[in-house]
């Protein structure tokens, strides 16, 4: 008979081995036993001198990705500072051992956080994270039993926080993580003081050209997740996501490609059919790069682009023949 439960003492051995003695795994649960080591790991990391376990594997394209102990709802919020700086570090970790910063992208698995790195070198992450975690009392990672399936990009949406990273990206309309992502991609330290006055210009040059937080949450109703239409909050966040990434006017640009890169299968019609509906409208412009169809926000639609992106409104009828809901009385112009 197995362990009903992952135990401290469990911590000094191998997740994989406390898996295996967990009545999830041997009944054929495997996720559910894998989640048990991660929420066992997750409650360690409020303390410096952590064990923190996490579990390797690759997605179905073989891109290199990390389960975290860290809830996907942690990783939204940023808060608790403890797992979020830990979600910072395996960022850093990733960035050093050659991850694509720009298709660097936090993933959700059952709930829990996993680090998307196409580029990085798997073998040597463990020890980039250890010395990003110098005060681990121990980091095992260990391989995935098989591929992660169908893993969707996690909506950081806003996140409030007292550290460094979480200050400047309410000064820049970014994410913490997108913060966090841009600084280690330019050598950065990401225990970063808040007061650099330099820092909020350097993060706007790199891309994050976002307006400012406002201190209060939005009216009701603003917010993209209260979006009754599944098309337009896909347009909304992928406009979010183009400005925040810094792709205005016809030099800077990414793959429309890039954009699908964690949209559920059943969704990726849809989405597809939002990015040819905003291309006719000409919110966003095309740029062909070696056979590949890049995109760009059109610098003389960013008026139209920031009133559909942070209100939800348009005037255009090729959008408005798309939408499957119409706009609630909060947005509307």
């Amino acid at each position: 008979m197995g362990q009903r439960e992952v135990t401290f003492a469990d911590l000094a051995r191998r997740p994989d081995e406390v898996a295996h003695d967990l009545v999830a795994w041997q009944r054929g649960d495997h996720d559910d036993a894998i989640a048990q080591t991660l929420a066992a790991s997750a409650r360690e990391t409020h303390g410096r001198a952590m064990t923190l376990w996490a579990w390797s594997g690759a997605t179905v394209d073989g891109t290199p990705a990390w389960i975290l102990p860290i809830t996907t709802a942690h990783a939204q919020s940023f808060s608790p500072p403890a797992p979020a700086r830990v979600l910072v570090m395996a960022i850093g970790a990733a960035v050093d051992v050659g991850a694509d910063s720009e298709m660097l992208m936090c993933g959700d698995w059952h709930g829990w956080t996993v680090l998307i790195a196409r580029g990085a070198d798997p073998d040597l992450f463990g020890l980039a994270l250890g010395e990003r975690l110098p005060d681990a009392a121990r980091i095992a990672i260990t391989p995935l039993p098989h591929p992660l399936q169908e893993v969707a990009e996690i909506d950081l949406g806003r996140a409030r926080g007292q550290s460094g990273i979480a200050v400047l990206g309410h000064a820049v309309g970014a994410h913490p993580v997108e913060v966090a992502i841009a600084l280690a991609a330019h050598g950065q330290p990401l225990d970063i003081d808040a007061r650099d006055p330099d820092m909020e210009r350097n993060l706007r040059n790199w891309g994050l050209s976002g307006d400012p937080l406002p201190d209060d949450d939005d009216e009701l109703g603003n917010g993209i997740d209260d979006d009754p239409c599944p098309r337009r909050r896909h347009a909304r966040r992928m406009l979010q996501r183009l400005l925040r990434m810094g792709k205005v006017g016809r030099n800077y640009h990414t793959a429309i490609d890039h954009l699908s890169r964690g949209v559920p299968a059943d969704q990726r019609h849809d989405a597809l059919m939002v990015i040819e509906a905003l291309l006719r409208a000409g919110l966003l412009g095309e740029k062909r790069n070696v056979g590949q169809r890049h995109i760009f926000l059109r610098r003389d639609a960013l008026p139209d682009i920031h009133a559909l992106m942070t209100r939800g409104i348009t005037s255009d009828p090729i959008l408005a023949a798309i939408w499957t809901a119409p706009a609630p009385p909060q947005l509307r112009d």
